[in-house]
């Protein structure tokens, strides 16, 4: 792996601080978040408002502690000191450019909006972007790496560009199979991908609220799927498959911006955290 230092590209932070407010997903608590400028190198960093100690939560593998239906980064040492459902914001922060910011939050989880990351990348895109002295970097990969697990599995292949070709399978008549491949070069994310929602299954709703989880879903913020039909309609005939690369691109940007091609079938955030844990351990190498 190669550290490029972009000749062309100046590293780049938020012009303005953003307040968004809403729900929790997974807790259905309110919920708000403030995007704050950071300095050049910074990368992104999350800290609690509502937590005594301010502790400062980076973006990064390491700092992953959970991955039950989403992701989640915290303390090691500090158990309270988390802020889950990370994702679809990481995913609108590297959508919109920005390399170095803080995220504020007011509790233990990320307010979901309508369930997509397009809400916080137009909030982003209005404020508009600050460029910093500073070349933005890209770790550029040379060679395969790849995470299996059963009949999923995701990799990255060297690739001059990032891109993310993505299969789902499900065996459910609504979802069934369907793939999509996304190019930053040739694809807009926030036409394309930032607009695709999460989405979950009626059958299932009860379950997940006895475990704490998906409190605050409803149709404003997921696809509810059953049987045979959704109950509220798509934003795009694949909005499935295209959700999926939201996610992909939320977890990868845990270790910043990477040139590569992604190829993932089935894969879901466990395994997508593996393979960034992977990334990280040849970065670090390349380092020292």
């Amino acid at each position: 792996m190669t550290i490029l230092y972009i000749e062309k590209e100046k590293q780049k932070t938020l012009k303005k601080e953003i307040l968004i407010e809403g729900i929790a997903l997974h807790s259905g608590k309110d919920a708000a978040i403030r995007l704050k400028a950071a300095p050049a190198d910074t990368g992104i960093i999350f800290y609690r408002s509502d937590l005594d100690k301010r502790i400062r939560l980076k973006a990064e593998p390491g700092s992953v502690v959970n991955l039950v239906r989403n992701t989640t980064i915290g303390s090691r040492e500090i158990k309270e000191a988390k802020v889950s459902t990370v994702e679809h914001l990481m995913a609108a922060i590297w959508g919109s450019g920005i390399d170095n910011l803080e995220v504020e939050v007011s509790g233990p989880e990320i307010p979901v909006i309508d369930g997509s990351a397009y809400p916080y990348y137009q909030r982003i895109m209005d404020s508009g972007l600050k460029e910093q002295p500073q070349q933005r970097k890209v770790f550029k990969i040379e060679a395969p790496i790849y995470v299996r697990q059963h009949d999923s599995y995701i990799t990255i292949l060297p690739y001059a560009g990032f891109k993310i070709s993505y299969t789902l399978d499900y065996q459910h008549p609504v979802i069934g199979s369907s793939y999509f491949e996304f190019d930053a070069e040739k694809i807009d994310f926030g036409e394309e991908i930032a607009k695709a929602r999460t989405f979950g299954f009626a059958e299932e709703v009860e379950k997940l609220h006895k475990r704490g989880l998906a409190l605050g879903g409803n149709l404003e913020n997921a696809v509810l799927i059953e049987a045979n039909k959704t109950v509220n309609p798509l934003r795009f005939e694949n909005e499935f498959v295209r959700h999926k690369i939201l996610d992909v691109i939320g977890d990868m940007f845990l270790n910043g911006r990477i040139m590569g091609h992604i190829i993932a079938i089935k894969s879901g955030h466990r395994l997508h955290v593996k393979l960034a844990e992977k990334i990280r351990e040849k970065m670090l190498e390349e380092e020292n």
